[in-house]
């Protein structure tokens, strides 16, 4: 069956040129058009649509007022928001209603890629019950103007590697953090890399900006609340389950981008975490009273008390942040929410660094860490995996 996606904006050429860009996916598409949000809505009153996108400044009926109206008449569609990027902080800021924005100009390569990847990612961006989590933050956590500048580059037709580096060195935090983790022993390099520009062009873009999201929201945290709790650790145990998450993909000779996948997902998948720490005078305060009184890992807490995990959480943002739906879905899966019977994915590569990281660092605050699920790997077909993936990270630890 062909997917339904509507597109409404009040200039009509905006829409014209929307239906020269999806001629080709006629086959897998039906689009439909409407020039103002009122005639979207009577449209969604006659059928569903499985994805629609609106243009942020309409008169009458703007982009978010619609959306919301959407989410109201058919909570299961896709919703997403075209804006400039002079919009993007306050659209994360009030616009709780879309999935998913997209910045104009848009180009056809971009519009399809999107519209493919949430549409992949519907049964994580359709989660009600993450949804009342995140909707119920006191705002939702801001795309850092500089993984916005990097966005911006790359959609030039001729990207240039070194403004991006002139970008990042530009935040003095950013660039410490950048030249650390290049500067890894696990990199392996045999000088140490000095040059900013160097280190984008080593570490590679897609990681760069997992490696700048971590860094901000890490940055923006105030702790001053988190008493017995340090973000530090935490930051430091995304960064190693990252390395350990690349070691092992590395190990099983997969390609270069399931490695750098499986990289980007262990520095991002507890990245819902660095969000709802932000609670902690709130609706999380209680999780981390129950998993200091009780034990046991935090996730279960999370999904008794919470009804979701960080896993979800983070997944979430980040798929609503337009991160690849293979870093999505490594993130949402890590705890177990997916698991890809008879193949080795991101989600299971990122759950085994995850633990084998707890178990290798050193001891903490005592509380007890989720152990590798064995008959997941069993279902993977690596059942007789770990050990090896077990010595090849305490050999990365080593060199250290």
């Amino acid at each position: 069956m062909k997917r339904r996606i509507l597109f409404v904006d009040d200039e009509q050429s905006v829409l014209d040129g929307f239906r020269v860009m999806l001629h080709s996916q006629r086959r897998e598409w039906r689009c439909a058009f409407a020039l103002s949000g009122e005639q979207g809505l009577s449209m969604i009153r006659e059928a569903p649509f499985d994805v629609v996108i609106a243009d942020m400044r309409m008169p009458g009926m703007d982009g978010a007022d619609f959306l919301k109206e959407v989410e109201r008449l058919q909570p299961a569609t896709i919703r997403m928001i075209l804006s400039g990027y002079s919009d993007m902080q306050l659209l994360l800021k009030s616009a709780r209603h879309a999935h998913q924005f997209l910045s104009k100009p848009c180009s056809s390569e971009k519009l399809i890629s999107a519209i493919r990847r949430v549409t992949g990612l519907s049964p994580i961006l359709n989660n009600e019950a993450v949804r009342s989590i995140v909707t119920g933050l006191n705002a939702l956590p801001v795309i850092p103007d500089l993984y916005i500048r990097i966005t911006q580059e790359l959609e030039r037709p001729e990207p240039d590697l070194k403004r991006i580096a002139e970008l990042v060195q530009r935040d003095v935090g950013m660039t410490a953090t950048l030249m650390k983790v290049v500067n890894s022993s696990f990199f392996g390099f045999y000088r140490k890399i000095k040059d900013p520009a160097h280190a984008v062009t080593l570490l590679g873009i897609d990681a760069l900006k997992g490696l700048v999201l971590g860094a901000h929201l890490l940055s923006k945290l105030d702790t001053s609340s988190f008493k017995g709790y340090s973000v530090e650790k935490l930051w430091e145990h995304c960064l190693q389950t990252g390395y350990f998450a690349k070691t092992i993909a590395s190990g099983e000779g997969r390609d270069r981008q399931f490695v750098e996948d499986c990289f980007i997902a262990g520095i991002l998948h507890d990245v819902g975490k660095l969000v709802l720490v932000t609670q902690m005078d709130g609706f999380y305060k209680p999780v981390v009273e129950s998993v200091r009184q009780e034990g046991g890992p935090v996730v279960v807490h999370e999904r008794r008390r919470l009804g979701v995990s960080h896993a979800e959480v983070g997944a979430y943002l980040l798929g609503l942040w337009g991160f690849k739906q293979s870093v999505v879905e490594g993130v949402f899966g890590h705890h177990g929410a997916i698991q890809d019977r008879g193949s080795l994915t991101e989600a299971l590569v990122v759950h085994v660094a995850n633990a084998l990281q707890h178990e290798l660092g050193p001891a903490n605050s005592g509380y007890v860490f989720e152990q590798v699920h064995s008959d997941w790997l069993e279902a993977a077909n690596t059942g007789d995996k770990l050990e090896k993936w077990r010595e090849a990270c305490i050999r990365y630890g080593e060199s250290m």
